[in-house]
This record gives structure tokens, sequence and C-alpha cells, in this order.
């Protein structure tokens, strides 16, 4: 299982590299930043998503967590770590 710390990389360079591809600046990741203010479109983030559940073969989004309330990456990065702990638990 994945760490925190592996899961928040791991995201972090998914995201720092959607936004390469759409040619869109690339902030400095800290986990505070708005989705959607360093340039996650609804697009982007869904493509997002879909490239992660592949990574961690899992989505939060299914069950447990809607995505219009996660707003911020560091709420993304928890419903991860979370999911991925209740995948441990269960497994």
């Amino acid at each position: 299982m994945l760490n925190a710390q592996e899961i928040q990389g791991k995201i972090h360079s998914e995201i720092v590299a959607l936004l390469a591809e759409a040619e869109l600046p690339i902030p400095v990741l800290t986990g505070s930043e708005i989705l959607n203010k360093i340039g996650l479109s609804s697009l982007l983030l869904a493509r997002l998503v879909i490239q992660l559940e592949i990574e961690f073969g899992f989505d939060p989004f299914e069950e447990e967590y809607v995505i219009s309330d996660v707003r911020t990456l560091k709420a993304l990065v928890d419903a991860y770590v979370d999911m991925a702990g209740r995948a441990a638990v269960a497994a």
C-alpha cells in the first residue's frame, strides 16, 4: 500500500503532466491550491481522476466522496489517502 506522501507525490506529478500537456502554467504545488485556480478545468479534473483510478485501482468518487465538494488539492489528496487506507483494511 502506498503511504500518504507517495499518494500526494503521484497526484502532484499527474497534475503537472496534465497542465504541461494543456500548455498551462505549472505552479508550485503545496496543497492549499484551489483546483480550478491552478488550471484544472472540469475536463482536466475528469482526466486526472481517470488516470488516478488506473494508477491506484480505485476511485473515491464512486461511493464515498462527491467530486464537486473537493475544491482544494489537499482535499483531493485526502480523499485518495482515505480510500487507500480503507482498501488496505478491507484487504
